[in-house]
């Protein structure tokens, strides 16, 4: 995907192989800024691209750790306006069935990232509704490592079939 919009995936590993680590230094907060936004970009566009130049296990890690940190800002955004705007008196006035939702449930803050959309859910109702941080980080860590390893696996997976 990323390879389509500069030309192809060698055009990638090119621009890595010219630029070396500021070509990731480039990549990597661009990935965070893309994870942050309902953009028409998503941002595995861009975690294909560190995959396709990084390989799978550095791309892997790259690609959650890039994911991580939009976790982390979206939580600590949502938790610092949350306590502004009075969230905690806002949802007990919420239906019933709302209010009994847990997020604070590893389920929910691990699963439900994996739904469209599901990474700002979870990381702006966890903030808000003041999950603990350490919770919040060992789940998303877990959810992200998966998906981060898909994308990876995926990248290495279409050099490989174009090597082959």
């Amino acid at each position: 995907m990323a390879a389509l919009a500069i030309g192809s995936p060698d055009r990638l590993v090119d621009l890595h192989a010219r630029h070396g680590a500021a070509f990731t230094l480039v990549l990597l907060p661009l990935q965070t800024l893309v994870s942050l936004s309902l953009s028409p970009v998503p941002s595995d566009v861009v975690a294909f691209a560190l995959a396709l130049v990084h390989g799978f296990a550095r791309g892997t890690l790259l690609i959650w750790a890039g994911w991580m940190a939009g976790a982390v800002i979206q939580y600590e955004l949502s938790r610092r306006i949350a306590g502004e705007i009075g969230w905690q008196e806002k949802m007990g006035r919420a239906p019933a069935w709302v209010q009994r939702l847990p997020p604070g449930h590893p389920a929910f803050l691990v699963c439900a990232r994996w739904l469209p959309l599901g990474p700002h859910l979870v990381n702006t109702v966890a903030g808000a509704a003041g999950v603990p941080r350490a919770r919040f980080l060992l789940c998303a860590a877990t959810g992200i490592l998966p998906i981060a390893a898909l994308i990876a696996a995926l990248a290495t997976g279409l050099l490989e079939l174009r090597a082959g």
